[in-house]
């Protein structure tokens, strides 16, 4: 992730509209399929705002390659290390979370095969992860993804390496058509990216944000519930076989 996207983080996840609705769907999301578990690592954890929430539902250990906040350190026991390489014994933990990560890491599979080694037998996984690489934009770009997923290619990695899928879902269905709409228009006209500038540097009108919030957020009803076909996002919810 370039440097001065993730400077701009913690301000962005408290203002945008994208990133409260986002916490709303991933909150529902933990309490339906993964519960309150007694100790979880988080896998990427740059951010205040998710150490927040997930210090609040279990004992946390957050890792990240880059150097972790003095915040999320005041939340979570704090540990700088490569994810391809957990500094944990086997089966040291009840639950892993992964969220936004797993498309920054090249070696995707060896990430997670170090994550089922750490997790106890039935121990819980929850992943997301972008969705569609016809998507793939600036946005992309300045998170320095390497890629997006399909649902299936999911589902068949996280089984390959052992790990028993309960539910994978794509989210930020409704917003869908639009956001595809103007990501493939940017693409088809080659307009150029304004150096610095990402999808939430742009800002609307308060009550269209508002909307929009409201419109995604609305999605955390189907988590659990139903598999949405298609979306900007995607949600995987596995376990370590007993």
């Amino acid at each position: 992730m370039e440097k001065s996207f993730r400077d701009r983080l913690d301000r962005i996840e408290d203002e945008h509209w994208w990133y409260r609705a986002r916490q709303l769907i991933l909150e529902r999301a933990i309490d339906r399929l993964v519960g309150h578990p007694e100790r979880s690592l988080a896998i990427g954890v740059g951010a205040v705002r998710e150490a927040e929430w997930l210090s609040r539902r279990t004992h946390l250990v957050a890792i990240d390659k880059a150097q972790i906040s003095k915040r999320c350190a005041e939340l979570a026991l704090a540990v700088q290390s490569d994810a391809a390489a957990l500094p944990f014994s086997d089966g040291a933990f009840d639950a892993a979370f992964i969220l936004d990560v797993l498309e920054h890491i090249e070696e995707d599979d060896v990430v997670l095969q170090e994550i089922r080694r750490v997790l106890r037998p039935g121990g819980s996984l929850l992943i997301t992860v972008p969705a569609f690489m016809f998507l793939y934009g600036r946005q992309d770009r300045m998170s320095e993804h390497k890629r997006r997923y399909r649902r299936r290619d999911l589902m068949r990695l996280v089984e390959r390496l052992g790990l028993e899928v309960q539910y994978c879902t794509y989210f930020n269905t409704l917003l869908f058509p639009p956001i595809a709409a103007i990501r493939v228009a940017r693409r088809w006209l080659k307009l150029p990216d304004r150096e610095g500038r990402t999808d939430f540097d742009m800002r609307l009108p308060h009550p269209v944000e508002r909307l929009l919030e409201n419109a995604l957020a609305a999605e955390r009803h189907a988590i659990a519930r139903i598999v949405l076909p298609f979306g900007v996002s995607l949600l995987c919810s596995a376990r370590r076989a007993l």
